[in-house]
């Protein structure tokens, strides 16, 4: 599998190409790995304060668009200047001593509800079951106090589909994946002028792609919301109560900074330019080079 090859070569901690096959993850094409770095930004949103290094972290496995959202993370970062992304889906990869060195973590898809444990734990000897478990919360202590110290976490697509049984992941991430409709959908900005919004010069848009509805511990008490369903123009999905349906949003998190994006599932979506102004707007603002409002707007 060539296009396999091209993915894994550039990657640390990754899954070897057997594996991958094995695993039947579906590698981007040629034509798509093309289309996504004619589509990507050849300018940061901002430029760097000092080189900077991205950490994608996801099963490639886990969902289908996990490893064209991986490339489309390197090809991101190369092409406009704005960081260096190494992605991995080894555990041991956000354990603190692995973390020295980045600015920020991608969740890319990681959609597991236990993705820090092998599928086979269960058949594992009793001793390595423990070890693993003891790891597992090892890393997940890391990654919130990476973040709460001052660096940045950003999510996309299903980040917000993992680990349900860690309610402090979905604090920090800002809300859980509850329910999902996939359609072409139109989008309003609620905030046309603030920095992560500029890939979209101040104008709502539509895209097909599948899109998240969120449950607790989402709400806008705790987030900036920046994008979200319009309404206006299409029918209520009939999910939430409060029609509140947001896309897109950035927190504060302790000293560091947060931001997410339900959009991604859609191989299409990794060559839309707008969307991928956005995400390098929102791993900019992650890792602190890119300054904006984070603060919940008032109710």
């Amino acid at each position: 599998m060539a296009r396999a090859t091209v993915l894994a070569a550039s990657c640390v901690f990754l899954l070897t190409v057997t594996a991958l096959q094995a695993a039947e993850v579906r590698m981007p094409t040629d034509d798509e790995l093309k289309k996504v770095e004619q589509a990507a930004p050849a300018e940061p949103a901002v430029k760097p304060a000092a080189p900077r290094k991205v950490l994608a972290w996801g099963r490639l496995d886990a969902h289908d668009p996990n490893a064209i959202a991986a490339k489309t993370l390197e090809i991101l970062g190369k092409k406009s200047g704005a960081f260096e992304a190494t992605v991995s889906e080894d555990p041991a990869a956000l354990l603190p001593e692995n973390l020295k060195g980045f600015d920020a973590i991608v969740m890319n898809n990681v959609h597991q509800p236990d993705p820090f444990l092998p599928k086979d734990l269960a058949q594992r000897p009793a001793a390595e079951q423990e070890s693993l478990k003891k790891q597992k919360a090892a890393i997940q202590e890391s990654i919130l106090e990476f973040v709460r110290g001052g660096k940045g976490l950003a999510g996309i697509h299903a980040a917000t589909a993992a680990f349900n049984t860690w309610p402090e992941y979905g604090r920090m991430m800002g809300g859980y994946y509850g329910a999902h409709i996939a359609q072409e959908v139109p989008i309003k900005l609620d905030e046309p002028n603030h920095p992560l919004c500029a890939a979209f010069a101040g104008k709502g848009f539509k895209i097909n792609d599948e899109i998240y509805i969120f449950r607790e511990p989402y709400s806008r008490r705790d987030l900036r919301v920046l994008a979200s369903l319009d309404l206006s123009q299409m029918p209520d999905p009939g999910k939430r109560p409060d029609k509140d349906y947001a896309i897109s949003w950035v927190r504060a998190y302790g000293k560091g900074r947060v931001f997410y994006c339900s959009l991604g599932h859609a191989a299409a979506t990794y060559w839309n330019p707008p969307v991928l102004r956005h995400f390098l707007a929102g791993i900019q603002f992650a890792i602190g080079d890119l300054k904006a409002e984070a603060a919940p707007r008032s109710m």
